[in-house]
């Protein structure tokens, strides 16, 4: 079993540094782009402070209340995600593992969706 749950870290840690560089590149199209660290290996130390703020700025954002959510979204359901893969790392519980998942799911699809207005309207 600790063969599964190890692996299932794996796959959420991969998903976590997907999501991550996604918001990266988002915050880089911005009408008043936003950088977050970026290297080979950004520990989370780093990470969540910057992706907090990132969160605390999209209502600041010259743009509309759908994409300010979007991007709000994309990154509470981001940090929530790195919570729960914690908790999961300090004691396993399959609940956590999939609500890690479903969490890194959800700031996929706004930041997805956000990206694409962002590319759309920058060609205006």
């Amino acid at each position: 079993m600790a063969d599964h749950n190890d692996e299932i870290m794996r796959a959420l840690a991969h998903s976590i540094s997907v999501v991550y560089t996604l918001l990266v590149d988002v915050c880089r199209l911005l009408p008043v782009p936003i950088e977050l660290p970026t290297d080979q290996h950004i520990p989370a130390t780093e990470a969540v402070p910057a992706v907090r703020r990132v969160a605390d700025l999209a209502k600041d954002q010259p743009m509309g209340e759908m994409q300010e959510a979007q991007l709000f979204t994309g990154c509470i359901h981001f940090l929530a995600a790195i919570d729960l893969y914690g908790l999961c790392a300090t004691t396993w519980v399959d609940a956590r593992a999939d609500g890690a998942a479903a969490n890194l799911l959800y700031a996929r699809e706004a930041l997805v969706n956000l990206e694409a207005w962002l590319v759309i309207n920058q060609a205006d």
